[in-house]
């Protein structure tokens, strides 16, 4: 007798503490498996190494994912840099993560991913921030996004710790962006060599 295979979970999520691979640490991925574009609103329950939960500790994405607004288009994902504060914060090794809401939008599926780097004054991709002068986006897809820009700031790393996010700025206007386009947004002087990543999220487009 055949086994039926398995229906996924609409929604998945995956949590890396501490990356291998050059990513920003308390990486938060949510991947939509259905056909329907949502904006969900998370919720966060931290824990230690030991499974315990830590209820002193505020959990927050970066990206706003516990408030809502963040595009998870239709089978695609959504990123987020989780920040945890309170007592305990510094003993946090997972992450229990709660669909608290997901509100269905029209938006179509991304064909292919849209991306963010630093950028050097030559146009060319950097991790250095000393180099970061600018930020790159590319948007390959034959429609018009929306974009929200956040520049990170870490702790110094620690010891067998993940690195906590310790600033953030966001730009106050969102990017809208043409079809198959790019377009560099260059820092300004004074903010130079401080961040040492840049992330975005998708928005209800408000490109015409």
């Amino acid at each position: 007798m055949k086994r039926r295979p398995r229906t996924p979970p609409p929604f998945s999520v995956t949590y890396v503490a501490i990356s291998t691979d050059g990513s920003p640490d308390q990486m938060l991925t949510i991947r939509n498996n259905t056909e329907v574009s949502v904006v969900p609103t998370l919720r966060f329950v931290a824990y230690d190494v030991y499974g315990r939960e830590l209820p002193h500790v505020v959990t927050q994405g970066v990206n706003g994912s516990h408030r809502g607004g963040p595009l998870l288009p239709a089978a695609g994902v959504l990123t987020d840099v989780l920040r945890f504060d309170g007592q305990g914060s510094h003993l946090v090794r997972g992450v229990r993560v709660e669909l608290a809401a997901a509100e269905e939008v029209d938006h179509p599926a991304l064909e292919k991913d849209v991306t963010s780097v630093m950028i050097d004054l030559e146009q060319k991709a950097t991790a250095d921030p000393g180099e970061f002068w600018g930020i790159g986006l590319v948007n390959p897809n034959p429609f018009g996004i929306t974009m929200r820009i956040s520049l990170l700031e870490f702790e110094e790393p620690q010891r067998d710790q993940p690195r906590q996010v310790s600033d953030v700025v966001t730009l106050q206007e969102d990017v809208d962006m043409a079809s198959a386009s790019n377009h560099v947004i260059w820092l300004p002087e004074d903010v130079r060599g401080q961040f040492h990543e840049v992330i975005h999220h998708l928005r209800m487009p408000t490109y015409a």
